[in-house]
């Protein structure tokens, strides 16, 4: 199976995510909400995991949760 593509309106959802090492593939903007992009591969089996108890490094999540911010509010 190739890449799969996976998005998320939560920041920390998208932060785990990009800690666990999956790709950014872009945003989108919708009135006041912005949707977080992924690709990578099993990347929804590892969002998964988020929900259930999955474990990463602190400072890279609370590194990825500050870029992500940085991201999502650029003009």
């Amino acid at each position: 199976m190739g890449l799969e593509m996976y998005e998320t309106q939560s920041l920390y959802e998208a932060a785990y995510l990009m800690s666990r090492g999956f790709s950014l593939a872009g945003k989108r903007k919708d009135s006041s909400k912005v949707t977080i992009l992924f690709d990578g591969k099993n990347v929804h089996e590892e969002a998964l995991k988020f929900y259930n108890g999955g474990k990463v490094e602190a400072k890279r999540y609370s590194d990825c949760y500050r870029s992500l911010k940085d991201y999502i509010f650029e003009r």
